[in-house]
C-alpha cells in the first residue's frame, strides 16, 4: 500500500538517480570463454517455429556455427556472423532460411553494470535485422526485455526499446524524454499498449539514438547498461568518445552524464517490470514486420524519406533478395572485444585468509545485515551465484572472519566465493581458488529415497563431513525416507534432521528429528509437509527445542507438497513491507483473505502445482469476501503480483487456481459490480 513515506521517497528519486555508483568487475566474456558461456539456440522462444518473428533463418548449433565460420575467434576477438557465400532457394514455406546465429548467455543477472566493447557492428543492409538484447528469465513480456541494439534494413540510427508486461499486472511504465538524450518515439513500455496512431502493440517504449550513435559502425563502439533498483540506463559511445574510466576494473558512473535512454521510478517500477535478464545476440533476416511487402515495397528502407528496399535491390521480396545475394551480408556481423559485468559493491570486501583454517574468509561491508552470507561455487558454474552453493555460512556483521566448512559434495578442484545479501545481490567476490577434498573426514552419508521405507529412486546422495555445520538438502516433495549408510563417525541418534517449508532451507521451520547410521529413517509427514532439510551431526540435548529456547512452527493445515500455491500478502505494490497473510491453498480449493486496505501485492512463491497465469484473484468490497464484487485478476507462481487499485478499492480477496477462460466474465455469463466513485478504503 502506498504511504506518505513512500510518496516522500519517490519525490527524491530523480535527485538520487543522478548520483553515480562505483562498481567492481564480477565476470568477463571474451574470446577465452565466450562460446562456453553462451547457448546456441536453434529456434526462438517458441520452439515450434524457427523464429519468434517468423524471420527467414536457419539458426545453427554451436558445432555447426563454428565449422561454417559463423562463430569464430578473429584477431583475439569474438566474431558472430552469417552465411555470406551460398545462394539459396527463395522459398518461404516454413522451411530453413539463411544460416545464422541466435545465442543467449547461460548466466542471468539482476542489477549491476554491463559494458560491451564492439570492434565491428553489423552493416545496415536490406533484409537484415540485427539485435543485441537482454531477455527476462520468466514469461515474456512480463519478465521484461531490453533491446540495446536493434533496427532493420537501412535504418540510420539505433532504436533502443524496452518491453514490459501489461500495466494491469505491473503498473504504469512509461519513459521520460527529459531524462535522456535519445529521441522518444513511443513512450509506453507496456507491450500490449496501442493507440492506433503513435504506438502499436509489441512496440514497447522505443527511443532513437540521434546523438553519439554506434549504429552500423565498422569501427565498433561501446554500450553500457546500468541497472539498479531505481532505474535502468543505456549509454552508447562511438570509438574514442567513451568516458576515460570505461576500461577500469572499478568504473564510477557519476561522470558519465545523461544516458541515451533511461527508465526510472516513479514513472516505472523497474523492480516489478523486469526479472533477471540474459544477454542475447541475434542476426535474422526479413520476418515480421521488415520482411512484409509493405516494409519491402512501400515504406522507405531508411524509415524516413528514402527509396524502398525493392527499388534499391530490384528484388521482388525480402526473402528473394536474402536468398540470392549472400555477398550482401559479408559485413553483417558483430565483433566483440569483451562484455564485462560489474556489481555495485559500495565499500564491501571479501578475502580468503590463506594463513587461517580451511575456507576462512575475512569480510567487510557497508551494507551489513543479519541475512548476509558467504557462499562457495565451482569455478565453472556459469549460473553462480543464482544456483545452489556447495557450502555457505552467515556473515552477519559489518566486518569479521567466517569459517565456511566444505560440504560433503565438494570434490577437489577450483572454486569461487561471493559475499551476498539475502536476495543474492553480490556484495564482494573472491576469484578462483583451489580445494583438496581428500583432507576431510566423514560424519555420515545418506541417500534420500522416494518411499518412506527406503524404497524407490535415489534423489540425493550426500556426504556430511566431520566438524561441518551440516548442509541443506532439497527434497522437493520427492523424499519419504533417508537411507543412512554405516560409514562415518556421527554417534548413534545424533544425525539431526531439521525440516523446512521451502527449498534451500527457507520459510517456516517445523522442528527436528534424529536418526542413526546404518538405519532407514522415515521422515515426518512422509515428506508431504516440507521441501528441504538441514542435516547435520548434533546431540539432541543441545537443540533449542529441548532447551526450551525456541519453538517450531505449527504443523500446517495444508502440507506444502499438496498445495496449489503459496502466497504472502504484502503492504506495498512491489512485494515489500509487512506480511499480512501467509496462505497455502490446497489443490482444488480456494481461500478468502481479508486485506482490510493494508495489502498492495501478493508475493507468490514457486511452491505448488497451479499452472502459470491461473492463480485467480477475486476482488470483494467487504471483509469475508462479501458486498460488491469487482471482478477477477490473474497471476502466476514465483512472481510478485501487484493488486488492482493498489489495494485501495477492496477489503478482501478470494484466491484459487482456475483458468481465465473458464471464468464467468470471459464466458459472458456475469458482470462485475461498478466500482464506487469513492475508494472503499
Amino acid at each position: 500500500m502506498p504511504s506518505l513515506l513512500s510518496c516522500f521517497v519517490a519525490s527524491f528519486t530523480f535527485a538520487s538517480s543522478a548520483l553515480g555508483r562505483s562498481y567492481t568487475l564480477s565476470k568477463t566474456y571474451d574470446s577465452s570463454n565466450f562460446f562456453d558461456e553462451f547457448d546456441f539456440q536453434t529456434t526462438g522462444t517458441h520452439t515450434n517455429q524457427r523464429d519468434d518473428n517468423w524471420s527467414w533463418v536457419s539458426y545453427q548449433t554451436k558445432n555447426a556455427a563454428i565449422s561454417q565460420g559463423l562463430a569464430a575467434v578473429k584477431d583475439g576477438q569474438v566474431y558472430l556472423g552469417v552465411d555470406h557465400t551460398n545462394q539459396l532457394r527463395a522459398v518461404d514455406d516454413g522451411g530453413p532460411g539463411r544460416p545464422t546465429l541466435r545465442i543467449q548467455s547461460k548466466s542471468s543477472f539482476k542489477h549491476g553494470l554491463v559494458i560491451t566493447r564492439f570492434s565491428h557492428l553489423p552493416q545496415p543492409v536490406c533484409g537484415g535485422w540485427p539485435g543485441y538484447w537482454t531477455v527476462g528469465t520468466g514469461q515474456w513480456p512480463r519478465a521484461g526485455e531490453i533491446d540495446l541494439y536493434e533496427g532493420w534494413h537501412l535504418a540510420p540510427a539505433n532504436k533502443v526499446a524496452l518491453h514490459v508486461g501489461p500495466s494491469a499486472d505491473i503498473g504504469q511504465c512509461v519513459i521520460d524524454q527529459s531524462a535522456q538524450t535519445a529521441q522518444v518515439l513511443t513512450g509506453n513500455c507496456d507491450n500490449t499498449f496501442e493507440d492506433g496512431v503513435h504506438q502499436w502493440a509489441n512496440q514497447g517504449c522505443q527511443s532513437e539514438e540521434t546523438r553519439n550513435g554506434i549504429w552500423g559502425s565498422s569501427q565498433g563502439g561501446i554500450q553500457a547498461l546500468e541497472w539498479t533498483s531505481d532505474f535502468i540506463k543505456v549509454y552508447s559511445w562511438p570509438v574514442g568518445s567513451a568516458p576515460s574510466n570505461i576500461g577500469q576494473q572499478n568504473p564510477d558512473t557519476s561522470s558519465w552524464g545523461t544516458p541515451s535512454v533511461q527508465l526510472k521510478k516513479p514513472t516505472c517500477d523497474t523492480e516489478t517490470a523486469f526479472s533477471e535478464q540474459k544477454l542475447l545476440f541475434t542476426l535474422p533476416f526479413c520476418g515480421n514486420p521488415p520482411g512484409n511487402d509493405q516494409f519491402w515495397s512501400q515504406l522507405s528502407a531508411d524509415g524516413r524519406n528514402g527509396p524502398t528496399c525493392k527499388s534499391i535491390t530490384g528484388a521482388p521480396s525480402c526473402v528473394d533478395y536474402v536468398a540470392n545475394n549472400p555477398q550482401a551480408f559479408k559485413n553483417f556481423y558483430f565483433q566483440i572485444q569483451d562484455i564485462r559485468y560489474f556489481v555495485d559493491q559500495g565499500q564491501s570486501k571479501l578475502l580468503l585468509d590463506g594463513s587461517g583454517s580451511l575456507f576462512t574468509f575475512n569480510y567487510e561491508t557497508s551494507r551489513p545485515s543479519g541475512d548476509n552470507w558467504i557462499g562457495i561455487w565451482a569455478d565453472n558454474d556459469a549460473q553462480a551465484p543464482q544456483s545452489s552453493s556447495t557450502a555457505w555460512a552467515y556473515a552477519d556483521k559489518s566486518s569479521g572472519s567466517v569459517r565456511v566448512t566444505p560440504s560433503g559434495s565438494m570434490a577437489s578442484g577450483n572454486y569461487k566465493a561471493y559475499l551476498m545479501s539475502n536476495d543474492r545481490t553480490i556484495l564482494a567476490t573472491v576469484g578462483r581458488f583451489d580445494y583438496d577434498g581428500s583432507a576431510q573426514d566423514t560424519a555420515f552419508k545418506i541417500k534420500t529415497r522416494y518411499n518412506k521405507n527406503c524404497g524407490g529412486g535415489v534423489t540425493n546422495d550426500v556426504t556430511v563431513r566431520q566438524g561441518s555445520n551440516g548442509m541443506c538438502v532439497n527434497s522437493n516433495c520427492n523424499v519419504g525416507s533417508l537411507d543412512i549408510a554405516t560409514v562415518g563417525n556421527c554417534p548413534s541418534g545424533q544425525i539431526r534432521i531439521s525440516y523446512w517449508q521451502n527449498p534451500d532451507c527457507a520459510g517456516d521451520w517445523y522442528g527436528y528429528g534424529y536418526g542413526s547410521r546404518g538405519t532407514c529413517r522415515g521422515l515426518w509427514s512422509d515428506g508431504w509437509n516440507f521441501q528441504s532439510m538441514w542435516i547435520s551431526c548434533a546431540d539432541p540435548n543441545s537443540d533449542c527445542v529441548q532447551q526450551g529456547s525456541c519453538t517450531a512452527a505449527a504443523e500446517p493445515e495444508v502440507g506444502i507438497c499438496r498445495a496449489a500455491f503459496h502466497l504472502k500478502s504484502r503492504s506495498h505494490a512491489d512485494c515489500t513491507g509487512d506480511v499480512h497473510n501467509d496462505v497455502v491453498v490446497a489443490q482444488g480449493n480456494g481461500k478468502c483473505i481479508d486485506t482490510n486496505c493494508a495489502v498492495g501485492s501478493l508475493e507468490v512463491t514457486g511452491a505448488g502445482t497451479c499452472p502459470d497465469g491461473q492463480l485467480r484473484i477475486s476482488y470483494w468490497e467487504q471483509a469475508g469476501c462479501s458486498g460488491k464484487w469487482f471482478g477477477y485478476g490473474y497471476g502466476s507462481r514465483n512472481t510478485c503480483r501487484a493488486l488492482w487499485s493498489g489495494g485501495w478499492s477492496f477489503k478482501s480477496l478470494y484466491v484459487s487456481c482456475a483458468k481465465q477462460s473458464d471464468d464467468c466474465v470471459s464466458q459472458g455469463s456475469c458482470t462485475a459490480d461498478q466500482v464506487p466513485s469513492n475508494s472503499i478504503c
